[in-house]
C-alpha cells in the first residue's frame, strides 16, 4: 500500500506541475484581455479552444484504462508516465509581447495554483479514503485541456481585493495631479495614432517646459496611475497622457484621473469594433475626452478624419483643427519622403509657416507631427523650436522604420498592429521608392469587427496596386487577402501564404534581392492564431 500512495503523489505532483506551467500562459493571455472576464471570455470563444494538441487528450487514456478496471498499480504506472511526458513536453506558444509578472498577476498566479492544489489534494483523499477515482478522473481531463477554468475562478475570487486596491491606488494619483494647480495635463486618443502622437508630444514641449509623458502603451487607468504615483513630480510642467479603450466609458474613466485641460484626438476608425459594437460607440467614447475638459480647455482635433469633423460641430467649446488640408487651423503641405526620411511645411493660424523635416516616414506620421506642434503651439511654443525638436525625433519602433537589411535590401518597419488608414499610409511610402521590387509581408488587419473580412479584402486590391511581390502570413487568418488578391487579378506566382513568420521570411530570402524595398505591415498579436 506504502508504495501506492508514493505513486499517487507522485502522479498529482506532476499533474500540479504540468498545469503550473500551462496556467502561466493563461495568466498572459488573462493580462493581455485586462484581466477581464467576459473580454477574456470573448477571446477563448473566437479562438475555439487555440487548436488544442493531440498531447492534451492523452489524460483521456487514463479514463479508459479505469473503466476497463487496470489495476490500480498499473493505473498508476501509466498517470506517472503521461503526466511526466505532458511536464517534459509542454512549451507555451511563442509570444512576442511578454508577460509582466506585476502584483496583480502574481496574486492572481498564486491564487489559482493555490485552487489548483487544494482541489488535487481533495481528488487525492477521495480515492484513498472512499475508494472514488471520478473526482481525480474528471481533474485529469478537465483541467488539463482547459486550465483558464481555474484562472476564471481565481480571477473571479479576487475582484473585489482588487478593486479595492486599484481604488486605493487611483485616489492617490488623483491627489497627485490635484496638489499640482500649475501642472498642464494633456489627453491623447485615438483609434490609432494616439502612441506616436504622444512620443512626438513629448519630444516637443521637452524643448520648453518639463514634460513627463506615458511610457510605451501606458494607456489604462492603472498603468497611468502607476505612470503619475511613481514618476510624477512637482518640478513637472507638461503630462502627456495616452488613453486607451476598448469599451465605452474607457476614456471618460482616464479622464476622471488626468483631468486634462488640453485633449488630441488622433484618428476614429473601426478598431476594437469586437468590443465597440459599432463606430458610433466607438466616436462617442473618444469624444469623452473632449467631454471632460474645463471650459477654459482646448480640444485639438484631426478634421481630415470625417467622424471627428462631423462629431465635433456639436461642441461649443475652444477647438482647433489640424490636418493635411489647407482649410484647417494647422495643416502640412509640401510633403516628400526619400531613404532619409520627410520633408514638409506646417501652417500655423495668421499666416505662420515652418520648414520640417524628419526621421518618420508616411502621411499618418506626418498628421501627427501636425497634432503636435498644433498643441505644442498652441501652449505657447515656437514653430521654429517644434521644428528642431521634430528634426531630432528618434524613428519609432515598428511603427514605418526605415531600417538597412544585411542583405541589401531595405526594410519598412510597420509591424506595430495595422489599421485601415495606417495601412494605406504605408502602401504610400512603399510605391514612394523606385528602383527594386516593392515587396510586402502582412497578416492584415485586426480586430476590425464585422467589417474585418471586407477591410482586408480592400488592404488587398491596395497592395495588388503597389506591390511587385506579396507574402502573406497565416494560411487561414490571410482568408480575406488571398480572396481580394483574387478579385483584383494579381498573379498566383507573385504571392505567397506563409505558414507562419519564419515561413514568410524563409520565402523573403529567396526573392529579396539588393535595392528592394521590403515592408512589414503588422505582427499578430499573442491573443490571435496564425
Amino acid at each position: 500500500m506504502a508504495y501506492i500512495l508514493v505513486w499517487l503523489i507522485a502522479v498529482l505532483v506532476f499533474f500540479v506541475l504540468y498545469l503550473c506551467r500551462k496556467l502561466r500562459y493563461e495568466l498572459h493571455m488573462f493580462q493581455l484581455n485586462s484581466y477581464r472576464n467576459e473580454r477574456y471570455g470573448r477571446w477563448f470563444g473566437e479562438q475555439k479552444g487555440r487548436a488544442l494538441k493531440a498531447r492534451d487528450f492523452l489524460p483521456l487514456i487514463l479514463v479508459g484504462l479505469w473503466l476497463f478496471k487496470l489495476s490500480l498499480v498499473g493505473f498508476g504506472v501509466a498517470a506517472l508516465a503521461i503526466y511526466i511526458l505532458l511536464f517534459f513536453t509542454y512549451k507555451a506558444p511563442k509570444q512576442k509581447k511578454p508577460l509582466v509578472m506585476t502584483k496583480r498577476a502574481q496574486r492572481l498566479y498564486l491564487l489559482s495554483v493555490v485552487i489548483l492544489v487544494v482541489f488535487t489534494a481533495f481528488s487525492g483523499l477521495v480515492l484513498i479514503y472512499e475508494g472514488y477515482m471520478w473526482p481525480l478522473l474528471i481533474g485529469f481531463f478537465i483541467l488539463g485541456l482547459f486550465p483558464c477554468i481555474l484562472m476564471l475562478a481565481a480571477n473571479t475570487v479576487l475582484i473585489p481585493v482588487e478593486k479595492s486596491i486599484n481604488n486605493s491606488f487611483l485616489r492617490e494619483a488623483r491627489q497627485i495631479i490635484a496638489d499640482m494647480p500649475f501642472l498642464t495635463t494633456i489627453g491623447i486618443t485615438g483609434s490609432y495614432g494616439k502612441t506616436s502622437c504622444k512620443f512626438i508630444l513629448g519630444q516637443i514641449l521637452s524643448e520648453e517646459f518639463m514634460t513627463l509623458v506615458t511610457p510605451a502603451s501606458y494607456n489604462t487607468p492603472m498603468g497611468v496611475t502607476r505612470v503619475i504615483r511613481e514618476s510624477l513630480r512637482s518640478t513637472h510642467e507638461m503630462f502627456v497622457a495616452e488613453m486607451g479603450a476598448k469599451q465605452k466609458g474607457d476614456v471618460a474613466e482616464l479622464c476622471r484621473l488626468v483631468q486634462p485641460k488640453l485633449g488630441i484626438i488622433t484618428a476614429i476608425g473601426p478598431q476594437h469594433l469586437e468590443t465597440f459594437g459599432n463606430l458610433e460607440n466607438i466616436i462617442n467614447t473618444k469624444f469623452e475626452l473632449v467631454d471632460a475638459l474645463p471650459p477654459d480647455g482646448l480640444a485639438v482635433l484631426n478634421f481630415d478624419d470625417e467622424n471627428i469633423r462631423n462629431k465635433a460641430a456639436a461642441y461649443s467649446c475652444r477647438l482647433v483643427s489640424y490636418g493635411l488640408s489647407d482649410k484647417w487651423d494647422y495643416y502640412a503641405h509640401e510633403i516628400a519622403y526619400n531613404i532619409k526620411g520627410s520633408s514638409f511645411v506646417i501652417h500655423a493660424p495668421g499666416g505662420q509657416e515652418q520648414q520640417f523635416t524628419t526621421l518618420l516616414l508616411g502621411r499618418h506620421n506626418i498628421c501627427n507631427i501636425v497634432a503636435a506642434v498644433a498643441a505644442a503651439h498652441e501652449l505657447g511654443l515656437p514653430l521654429d523650436k517644434a521644428a528642431k525638436a521634430v528634426r531630432h525625433l528618434p524613428p519609432i519602433e515598428h511603427r514605418l522604420q526605415f531600417l538597412a537589411n544585411p542583405r541589401g535590401y531595405n526594410v519598412i518597419d510597420d509591424a506595430f498592429n495595422s489599421n485601415p488608414q495606417g495601412a494605406a499610409a504605408a502602401l504610400e511610402v512603399l510605391a514612394s521608392f523606385a528602383g527594386g521590387q516593392k515587396i510586402i509581408v502582412t497578416p492584415g488587419m485586426v480586430e476590425l469587427g464585422s467589417e474585418e473580412y471586407e477591410l482586408n479584402k480592400a488592404f488587398a486590391r491596395q497592395a495588388a496596386a503597389v506591390c511587385d511581390y506579396i507574402i502573406l502570413v497565416g494560411k487561414k487568418h490571410s482568408q480575406p487577402l488571398q480572396d481580394g488578391l483574387a478579385e483584383s487579378a494579381f498573379p498566383p506566382e507573385r504571392y505567397y501564404v506563409a505558414s507562419d513568420l519564419a515561413d514568410a521570411s524563409s520565402q523573403l530570402a529567396k526573392i529579396a534581392k539588393p535595392g528592394d524595398v521590403v515592408l512589414f505591415e503588422n505582427d499578430l498579436p499573442d491573443t490571435y492564431n496564425e
